[in-house]
């Protein structure tokens, strides 16, 4: 299985068992999932910068630097 689904399903399971157990109650629950992954804090998700933004923003650094 792809890591990184396996870490999507990992979440939901992590915030089923809080839901579950009565540590997040469920309107946290459905705060959680209707704004997964943005809200999600139990993994580390990043957003990787476009290569053309990416190489724009070295530059206009390297710039600024001479």
């Amino acid at each position: 299985m792809d890591e990184s689904i396996f870490k999507m399903l990992s979440a939901w399971a992590d915030q089923s068992d809080k839901l579950r157990k009565g540590e997040i109650s469920k309107d946290q629950y459905d705060r959680w999932r209707y704004t997964f992954p943005a809200e999600d804090t139990t993994q580390l998700w990043a957003k990787v910068l476009s290569q053309e933004l990416s190489d724009m923003l070295v530059d206009a650094f390297k710039e600024k630097l001479k």
